[in-house]
């Protein structure tokens, strides 16, 4: 009996120890299966940095052909995490065995270290959603009645987060936090949705939006105070509404640090737009007057990146599939001018452009010189097959994960890419094909 326990003993010493190494190491730990994904996914950056640092191919899932999957990356500190429709809160030391379903994160299930956070984390409202919104479904008549059931929707996922065991101080502080982000979101989300979910229109719509704000207002306002706070820019929904909830008191520094997340959001985003080296050089000065160190620190790490590869340099190759499964290659374009048009089929403008971009390829059908790429960044194949069918588009249709594309630096969509015919960068953000220099730009590269 004492042996047993000794034996016991040690083996509780070993697992505890190795949860330790782990956690002291930075390792976070995941592996189980994936359904209704596409062949290469990522586990996405959700916190403050999320568009400010350059992309990276560590958290890339490569699954088998029954979805399973293994992975390993390191982690400085907990954080926020997307995997498909589910958002994560990942710690160092977690050990976690999932399954994940892309159409329905409420099917998702978490085994191991870390299990507890996720668990809760599978009903996370959807912010773009409008929050307890829910999209609209559960707006109501009147603002008031809007704010009693968003308020209910508050108190309820409250008391669920207050029965969470195993979590951190931190994970319940920022998750109370969401809850009331989630609830200011909520409520200034009913002026949008009401337009639609009443089906208003023009000045209709109008007498209903200015009600709707003067009604609300000093309901955000008491929900808002206090709530000015630099650390809860990891939380997406409190990024979406911060911009309003400054407009109250606060602490100057923590005022000023916000307003620099959206600005400095502001200027990578016109970074990623350029590919000329020269102009890109001028966006230093610019980084350089902004005071938070960390968000300076991840825009230069940016500018550096898009430095690397830009206007002259050599295009960099990928490997896309075309809609027979083939495994197809940017370089076996080499020769011809090519445009690309990057798009997805969940992108409204997106779709936008695509009769444009048929009118476009029509012009130059008789000029072997250059070629047109349809390339979706759709995480499944079905939508994008189908939409291509309905269209009944011709031509290069070619679907790739957008973790390929890192030297590309796509974030945002539609964009087209412009290659010359010796295999070199013009353009990572050329005219879009509705616009009229995109005539231009190619007739530019066939003289």
């Amino acid at each position: 009996m004492l042996k047993k326990l000794i034996v016991i003993s040690c083996l509780g010493l070993f697992i505890m120890g190795g949860a330790s190494g782990q956690q002291k190491s930075g390792l976070i730990t995941i592996k189980g299966q994936l359904k209704g994904f596409s062949n290469q996914t990522e586990i996405a950056d959700l916190s403050e940095f999320q568009y400010l640092l350059p992309p990276s191919a560590e958290r890339v899932i490569v699954p088998d052909a029954d979805g399973n999957f293994s992975i390993k990356f390191k982690a400085a500190h907990a954080s926020y995490y997307r995997l498909g429709r589910n958002t994560l809160y990942l710690s160092p030391g977690d050990n976690l065995e999932v399954y994940i379903d892309q159409s329905n994160p409420g099917l998702a299930r978490f085994n191991g270290q870390g299990a507890s956070a996720n668990i809760y984390m599978k009903n996370t409202p959807f912010p773009k959603g409008g929050s307890f919104l829910e999209a609209g479904k559960n707006l109501k008549e009147s603002p008031e009645a809007t704010i009693a059931i968003v308020e209910e929707k508050a108190n309820l996922r409250t008391k669920e987060l207050a029965g969470i065991k195993n979590v951190s101080k931190e994970f319940i502080r920022l998750e109370n936090a969401r809850i009331k982000a989630d609830l200011i979101n909520s409520i200034y989300s009913g002026e949008v949705y009401g337009r639609y979910v009443f089906k208003l229109k023009d000045s209709a719509a109008k007498v209903y939006a200015e009600n709707y704000v003067k009604a609300i207002a000093s309901t955000v306002a008491k929900y808002s105070k206090g709530f000015i706070d630099p650390s809860l820019m990891k939380l997406v929904v409190y990024r979406d509404i911060a911009e309003e909830v400054i407009k109250q008191e606060g602490k100057t520094n923590d005022i000023r640090t916000i307003s620099e997340w959206y600005a400095i959001s502001t200027l990578v985003e016109d970074m990623q737009k350029v590919s000329d080296k020269k102009v890109l050089a001028t966006f230093e000065p610019k980084i350089a007057q902004f005071k938070t160190e960390s968000y300076k620190a991840a825009a230069r790490k940016m500018l550096q990146k898009l430095m690397s590869f830009g206007k002259g340099d050599m295009a960099v190759d990928f490997i896309s599939v075309d809609l027979n499964g083939n495994q197809v290659s940017l370089s076996s374009l080499k020769g011809k001018v090519i445009y690309v048009d990057l798009w997805a089929t969940w992108c409204g403008p997106c779709m936008k452009e695509m009769p444009y971009y048929e009118k476009l390829k029509l012009q130059y059908k008789d000029n072997p010189n250059v070629v047109f790429v349809s390339l979706s960044i759709d995480d499944n194949e079905k939508p994008w097959k189908k939409s291509v069918e309905e269209r009944k588009a011709d031509g290069y249709q070619w679907l790739i994960n957008r973790s390929k594309l890192q030297a590309y630096n796509i974030v945002g969509i539609p964009r087209s890419l412009l290659i010359d015919k010796d295999f070199k960068m013009v353009d990572m953000d050329a005219p879009m094909p509705s616009q009229p220099e995109v005539i231009t730009a190619i007739d530019s590269l066939l003289k």
